[in-house]
C-alpha cells in the first residue's frame, strides 16, 4: 500500500492544499507528454526544455486574457544540471519568435527545493501529477497509480486551469 493509502494526512492535507489554492483565485497549471522513444532514445533534457517554454506559453496567455488585473510572474524552477540551457530556452521564447512572452518578468531563476516550502510543495504535485498521468495514459500498466485517481484526481481538475498532458 502507498503512504497516499496507508496515510489519511497526507490525503487530508493535500486536500485541503488544492482548497487553499482554489479559494485566493490560484491554480495549479502543469503540462507534459507520455514518452515516446524507447529508454535509449529518450532525451529527458530536450523534453523538459519544451515542457518549459509549452509552461511559459500557456501562463503568458493566461495573462494576457485575465482581464480583471494586470498580471506578470516569475518562475522559479526546482534545481537542474541543464540550468544554462534552459534558461537560454526560455529566453528565446520570452524575447524571440513571432509571439514573444511578455508577461514573464524574467527569465526562469532556479532555488534549492529543500530551502523553499513552495517548491517543496510544487515538487509533491509534480510527482502527483506524473503519477495520475502514467495511470492516465495507460491504466493497465499503471494499476498502483489508480489511488492517486481516487483521492486527487477530480480534485486536481478542480483547481488546473490550461493544464494537459499529451499522449
Amino acid at each position: 500500500m502507498t503512504k497516499v493509502g496507508r496515510y489519511r494526512e497526507l490525503r487530508t492535507f493535500t486536500n485541503r492544499f488544492f482548497k487553499k489554492i482554489k479559494s485566493i483565485g490560484g491554480f495549479i497549471l502543469y503540462v507534459g507528454g507520455t514518452k515516446t522513444h524507447s529508454p535509449g532514445q529518450h532525451n529527458p533534457n530536450r523534453l523538459y526544455a519544451m515542457v518549459l517554454v509549452e509552461a511559459i506559453k500557456r501562463l503568458n496567455e493566461f495573462c494576457e486574457k485575465d482581464v480583471q488585473r494586470s498580471n506578470n510572474l516569475l518562475l522559479v524552477l526546482d534545481e537542474h544540471d541543464q540550468r544554462s540551457a534552459l534558461i537560454t530556452e526560455a529566453s528565446r521564447s520570452m524575447y524571440g519568435g513571432q509571439e514573444p512572452r511578455r508577461h514573464l518578468i524574467e527569465p526562469p531563476f532556479q532555488a534549492e527545493s529543500h530551502r523553499y516550502q513552495t517548491l517543496q510543495a510544487a515538487d509533491w504535485i509534480a510527482g502527483l501529477v506524473g503519477r495520475l498521468g502514467a495511470f492516465w495514459a495507460d491504466p493497465s500498466a499503471f494499476p498502483e497509480n489508480e489511488i492517486f485517481r481516487r483521492y486527487f484526481g477530480q480534485r486536481l481538475h478542480d483547481v488546473q486551469r490550461r493544464s494537459g498532458l499529451r499522449s
